[in-house]
């Protein structure tokens, strides 16, 4: 059972394995995974980095353009790069390890977000045994965004023991492309900023390019950012949890899906739900058709989750998603 669940994770808390500059709230902790909170110290930053031996207060130093206040809602501008100490911190016991990922939200307004940890060699994953902060790096790639202290943009899922490769059943994910129907959306280049405290509050169509191919398959264009869906349909019991893994370049020269992570009872339903896929071209335009291969969903075993799983009972977002942009759009 490497995946812990929403009441292991509570006993972490309990145990100050898991502690906060604020009080944790219940809404923070998901069925699978915990919620992590933007604190009051932000900086924009000239560039990316890898700790490594270096403290992370003196690559601040070194690398900070400027000092953020963001107790207030305030502007993160596209294309820039801010690092943003989080209000969680971590006191992990010697058989538990941490991996970090964008939530869904997050990846579909197409913010560029990973955990950085003190003395860190990778992003977003957390060292068994790690004691102390936890920061952010975020980059907007397709439109500026305001947001303010305790925003959550990312969520951190717990391991236990070593081996967290032991899938207990994998299936291929591919795209769904339909001739004369909306089968996409293409963030547009020029907008106005989004508010992530809004919720249903802008029109899509000043925000995005609805897609309409005339065949099954169209181009996807280097350097934008779309937004499809699966053309399977997923169910997560209560007892599973999973994680959408990319296919390495040999299967496309593109990169699909920012978050990823399914919580226990996702599509848990006779149908099932479709994936939303979030997907960028990255060197040169590329042809992608129905039925293409984009990516293996890898399912792991969890303690079974009682009540509160993902979906309408939790006011989960996106528990009924087709083609679903993110939530701040009508």
């Amino acid at each position: 059972m490497p995946y812990l669940n929403r009441q292991q994770i509570l006993n972490l808390i309990r145990k100050k394995n898991i502690y906060s500059d604020k009080k944790l709230v219940n809404s923070q902790i998901q069925p699978a995974s915990l919620d992590l909170t933007l604190s009051e110290k932000c900086y924009r930053i000239k560039a990316s980095f890898i700790p490594n031996n270096i403290k992370i207060s003196k690559v601040i130093k070194e690398l900070s353009l400027t000092k953020i206040d963001i107790n207030q809602n305030t502007l993160l501008e596209k294309n820039c790069i801010y690092l943003c100490e989080l209000n969680e911190k971590l006191s992990l016991p010697h058989n538990i390890m941490g991996k970090s990922n964008p939530k869904s939200t997050t990846g579909r307004l197409d913010i560029f977000t990973r955990i950085i940890t003190e003395n860190g060699q990778e992003y977003d994953y957390v060292k068994y045994n790690y004691k102390g902060k936890l920061y952010l790096e975020i980059i907007p790639q397709s439109f500026s965004i305001i947001l303010k202290k305790n925003t959550s943009l990312n969520q951190i899922r717990f391991f236990q023991r070593s081996n967290i490769e032991n899938k207990i059943k994998q299936i291929n994910i591919t795209v769904s492309i339909k001739k004369n129907q909306i089968t996409a959306y293409k963030a547009k280049k020029i907008t106005s900023a989004v508010d992530l405290n809004k919720v249903n509050f802008y029109n899509s169509d000043k925000y995005w390019e609805a897609i309409i191919p005339k065949d099954n398959y169209f181009i996807i264009e280097r350097d934008e950012f779309y937004i499809l869906r699966s053309k399977e349909t997923i169910i997560v019991k209560n007892n599973q949890a999973a994680e959408l893994e990319p296919f390495k370049d040999s299967f496309g020269n593109f990169r699909v899906h920012y978050a990823g992570f399914f919580d226990p009872g996702f599509g848990n339903n006779k149908l099932g739900t479709p994936a939303v896929l979030e997907l960028r071209a990255y060197d040169t335009p590329f042809i992608i058709r129905d039925g293409q291969l984009v990516g293996q969903l890898n399912y792991y075993e969890i303690d079974e989750i009682k009540k509160e799983s993902y979906g309408n009972e939790i006011n989960s977002n996106y528990y009924d998603q087709n083609l679903k942009l993110a939530k701040q759009f009508k």
